[in-house]
């Protein structure tokens, strides 16, 4: 009795640990992510769509150089056994120099790019977010010094008041009339007080000191990390590219609206998710084993947190969208039902994938997915973009069901992960939700409710998607909930 007690109580303090740090995270983005959603409604109304487009593509150029600002050392210096603090210092003045090549080469940019899309208004913006990619320079080896002691829940206080202090300056300066600014402002903002916050957090503090030779261990993972960042960000943004060029200023705006909603899977839970699975997945190197099942319960959460959810809002978008945020806003609902789809799959899939190459240290194979990946992604984008802002959505469920599969089939190299147990995960979350959208989409033409009541019918039947799935499906869940919390 008393052997089972000592282990019961060290199982109850790492289940606790491990949903502490996860709901930390879960809760800073989910709070940053409905916040944004809750002000989205002042905001639209204050700003015109054109504003949002000048916005998205401001951000194109910031968001390519916000993706370097760690060069992927951040990441590598959460696999190091020890702390050697001249190996930290020498990242961190590497970071610095590596941030304000960034900033300026941000500045370059601006011209040109204000130019290309004959907007003026894209100098001024541009040259005032170029701060960005240096304070993410500066702030990622001190965030990695927190995050490789697992102090999730002081990093989950920042976000929260970042994002909160970013979104009051947002809401402030767009009632006050300052248009796009106040947009430019929120992002100032926030990444001023998160930088801030990181440096006061956290125990590292850099020394006068740099070693090239302690370096080293570091720069391969680097070079394919950055390798990598580069084409996503190529991958991620051809669409914003593609759309302000070919089809104008408002259905670019169109667009940016919706990638403020469908980004959320990915940043609300996917990606806070895959932070602590990757810290788990890196003390567990030496077992490819245990990093495949670490992969297929991490998969297995979030499809069943993400997909009913999801599949609920795009079925009620049209309603959704025109009374959160104006009728002018309602052609976003097919958009984001189109792409929506291919966006929760590839949250719920690739985002713990990445996980794997990293922490085996084959990041090449990550660089190789990628690849491929943003190739066949910027050929259907541009194409589509020809054709239609609908046609651009499809493609990205489309893209999805390509590039998944190849994703598991490079997995398979490193890590015992067969494709169809991947699979498998997705499928019941996927029949609930089936199930959900048929009945909406049923019972819907037979009676006529105000919009307000068509949202709660949604939400309604949403939680009742949950019951069905955890009902089928509760053996299943325990057992990755298990995965994580015991060892």
């Amino acid at each position: 009795m008393a052997l089972n007690s000592s282990h019961s109580a060290p199982d109850q303090r790492q289940k606790r640990g491990f949903f502490t740090n996860v709901a930390a995270l879960v809760l800073a983005r989910g709070f940053l992510a409905l916040s944004q959603v809750l002000v989205l409604p002042i905001i639209a109304r204050y700003l015109t769509v054109e504003e949002f487009a000048i916005m998205a593509l401001a951000m194109t150029v910031v968001i390519f150089a916000s993706v370097l600002s760690d060069g992927g050392l951040g990441r590598s210096l959460i696999r190091t056994s020890h702390y050697d603090p001249v190996e930290w210092s020498s990242v961190f003045w590497l970071l610095t120099g590596l941030g304000l090549g960034l900033c300026a080469g941000v500045l370059l940019m601006a011209p040109i790019w204000a130019w290309y899309f004959a907007e003026p208004m894209l100098l001024p913006i541009i040259s005032t977010l170029s701060v960005l990619p240096l304070m993410q320079s500066i702030s990622a080896t001190p965030n990695a010094e927190i995050e490789r002691r697992e102090h999730y829940t002081a990093l989950a206080r920042l976000q929260i008041v970042a994002a909160g202090t970013g979104l009051l300056v947002a809401v402030l300066l767009a009632l006050v009339g300052a248009g796009v600014w106040a947009l430019v402002g929120q992002q100032v903002v926030l990444a001023a007080v998160r930088l801030v916050g990181v440096l006061y957090l956290s125990e590292f503090r850099p020394s006068l000191s740099f070693s090239r030779l302690l370096l080293s261990g570091h720069l391969g993972f680097a070079r394919d990390t950055i390798v990598t960042s580069i084409i996503s960000v190529v991958q991620h943004q051809s669409a914003f590219v593609a759309i302000g060029k070919l089809l104008g200023s408002f259905q670019l705006g169109l667009f940016a609206m919706n990638q403020r909603f469908s980004r959320l899977p990915q940043f609300g839970l996917a990606g806070p998710f895959s932070s602590v699975v990757y810290v788990r997945m890196a003390k567990a190197k030496e077992s490819p084993e245990t990093i495949a099942a670490i992969y297929l319960a991490a998969s297995r959460l979030l499809a069943a947190v993400l997909i009913p959810a999801m599949a609920m809002i795009a079925v009620s978008g049209r309603d959704l969208f025109g009374v959160l945020l104006s009728d002018k806003w309602s052609h976003v609902a097919p958009i984001f039902a189109l792409s929506m789809p291919g966006i929760v799959a590839e949250a719920v899939t690739i985002t713990c994938l990445v996980c794997i190459f990293r922490a085996l240290g084959r990041t090449d194979l990550q660089v190789r997915l990628v690849i491929e990946g943003t190739v066949l992604k910027v050929v259907l984008v541009v194409i589509s973009a020809s054709v239609s802002l609908e046609a651009v959505a499809c493609v990205f469920t489309l893209w999805a069901l390509i590039y998944i599969p190849r994703g598991w089939m490079l997995a398979r190299q490193v890590v015992p992960i067969s494709i169809r147990a991947c699979a498998e995960v997705l499928l019941r979350p996927i029949a609930v939700s089936v199930v959900a959208v048929a009945t909406y989409v049923f019972v819907h033409p037979w009676h006529s409710l105000a919009p307000s009541s068509r949202i709660v019918e949604a939400m309604v039947l949403a939680l009742l998607a949950y019951g069905l799935l955890v009902m089928l499906d509760r053996q299943r869940l325990r057992v990755a909930v298990d995965l994580f919390t015991l060892r």
